[in-house]
């Protein structure tokens, strides 16, 4: 058997402008990149690793030169080799995989799946900023089927309902744990008064599923998107009557074997699944892309906020992300 090259690469992106939600704020982002090369093809893999999840893109490149791969045929047993991998680090081992997989079939990774070509329809995402600077970005994006704004206090929603006014645009909010146990029923209320259609994590994970539900009873009939309180399928189970649906992320759950097993789980709950992503570039997108089909909400703008995105093969048009017609992810460096 011709042994498999590994290659590990960190690189540095930038935003077009500063991103920031309730956490903080950055225009800059470290990734990793793990390349696996047997007999003339190679699988690319991205690592969106964040601070949040106790990931450094140091540790996590660190962490990929130690990769074991003996069969790279055989994804699952590979995966579970290097389970104690750092979840972004698994997603890229994962996705590089795949992508070498269906690189050396001749298929695009979504038939190695067993799945129909996606066509996913995206969010793009607002920072938090002050009111004028969301409302000018907002008009900006006129055409943009859905737009997500991030939230970190009461004064934001203000700014909601100005945005709703403005823009005729799907309005979802993401507020990344902001609100308190105690205020969340009257946020939730607000919004969905406000003319939102969906909102995304307004509570502490730590706060358990209780609060969880006591958003969604006070956003009923808008769905209450878990992420921070998702991790894995194992998070899965206990959110199922408290939140509406659970937001499936690559670099979060550890790659696309994790995501499936998280759909399905939530799938079988009764429950609804939105598809995201870190601050990304193309070849993190393009392995999330591969299942959007099936998910109820798609939330792959990583890319499209960059500056300065190191990978070329999807093709954006006002959120609607178009996947090549190429083997494996569809995507190259830039050359």
């Amino acid at each position: 058997m011709i042994p498999v090259e590994m290659r590990v690469d960190k690189l540095t992106v930038h935003t077009k402008r500063t991103f920031a939600i309730a956490r903080g704020s950055s225009d800059s982002f470290e990734r990793v990149v793990l390349t696996l090369t047997e007999d003339g093809f190679s699988g690319r893999g991205e690592a969106a690793p964040t601070d949040f999840y106790g990931q450094n893109a140091a540790d996590v490149a660190d962490a990929l030169g130690e990769v074991m791969v003996r069969d790279p045929w055989d994804i699952e047993g590979t995966l579970s080799e290097n389970q104690s991998l750092p979840p972004s680090a698994l997603a890229a081992l994962d996705s590089a995989l795949h992508d070498l997989a269906a690189s050396r079939l001749n298929i695009p990774v979504y038939r190695l799946l067993g799945l129909a070509r996606p066509e996913p329809v995206s969010a793009y995402t607002l920072g938090i900023a002050d009111p004028g600077t969301t409302l000018r970005e907002a008009k900006k994006l006129s055409g943009f089927p859905i737009l997500k704004m991030k939230v970190g206090d009461g004064g934001d929603l203000e700014t909601v309902r100005q945005v709703s006014e403005v823009s005729d645009a799907a309005l979802w909010v993401d507020a990344n744990e902001a609100f308190s146990p105690e205020e969340v029923s009257s946020v939730a209320g607000g919004l969905r008064d406000a003319g939102v259609r969906m909102i995304e994590q307004p509570v502490p994970a730590s706060a358990g599923p209780e609060a969880l539900r006591r958003a969604t009873l006070a956003a009923d009939p808008l769905p209450v998107i878990a992420d921070e309180s998702a991790v894995t399928a194992r998070d899965v189970p206990r959110l199922a009557g408290c939140a509406s649906g659970v937001n499936v992320k690559l670099a979060k759950c550890g790659g696309i074997r994790e995501a499936l097993s998280m759909i399905h789980t939530a799938r079988a709950h009764g429950m609804l699944v939105m598809l995201g992503c870190m601050v990304e570039t193309s070849l993190g997108i393009a392995a999330a892309a591969q299942l959007s089909g099936l998910v109820d909400f798609v939330d792959l703008d990583g890319a499209m906020l960059l500056a300065d995105d190191p990978f070329d093969g999807l093709v954006y048009d006002s959120g609607r992300i178009f996947l090549p017609e190429r083997p494996g992810l569809g995507v190259e460096p830039v050359r």
